[in-house]
């Protein structure tokens, strides 16, 4: 019997980033719309983990199916530490209210702008597994990015810094780059060995 998992994120971009990076896992995905739910889990934590745990735990006690979650911060070399965005990528403004994919852009461009129009950076991925109510594991990630001010035309609803990130080794837009061109990074690979094997056991 195919084992059946939810990705616990409201991102519809991202549910189907995920679902073609796991095409080939022995595990059906699904997503919060899927079933029905809609959550609006508070992202408060200090930590790319401490996010990722918390909204799997949610969403796991809302469906009761294995849930995985991710969350990332973004550390760009340029930014000094009072502007480096970590797990608050979108929370650009004063108070809780999170930016829009046009309103990120315009930001990060500009920030980038003010910074000499690129630099290196790297992201921080946490993905979380919750299998019960007092059962989750997570892993931590790094990935190399390479950011410009320069914007490509190719914007992913939900996933809009992509038009402003280029893969390191490429040189491609990652907004221009297929699922399988981005498939091998080691933070993409480290998140399918993860599931693999956490699901497989249990």
């Amino acid at each position: 019997m195919t084992k059946k998992i939810l990705f616990g994120s409201g991102n519809q971009a991202k549910f189907f980033h995920m679902r073609a990076l796991l095409k080939n896992m022995p595990f059906e995905i699904f997503s919060p719309k899927d079933l029905g739910i809609d959550l609006d889990v508070v992202e408060d934590g200090e930590t790319p983990e401490d996010n990722a745990r918390g909204k799997a735990r949610a969403y796991h006690l809302a469906s009761r199916m294995p849930t995985f979650s991710i969350d990332a911060g973004l550390f760009i070399d340029r930014f000094p530490p009072e502007r480096q965005p970590g797990p608050f990528v979108r929370r650009i403004f004063e108070g809780e209210r999170e930016a829009t994919d046009g309103e990120m852009l315009d930001y990060y461009t500009r920030e980038l702008g003010r910074v000499g129009g690129e630099s290196k950076g790297k992201w921080i991925t946490a993905i979380a597994l919750a299998i019960s109510p007092d059962k989750t594991f997570s892993e931590t990630f790094s990935r190399p990015t390479f950011l410009t001010a320069r914007r490509s035309l190719t914007l992913i609803p939900g996933a809009p810094l992509s038009s402003i990130q280029m893969d390191p080794i490429s040189g491609k837009y990652y907004s221009e780059m297929t699922y399988e061109e981005r498939g091998d990074d080691p933070e993409t690979l480290g998140i399918v060995a993860f599931l693999k094997k956490k699901i497989e056991r249990e």
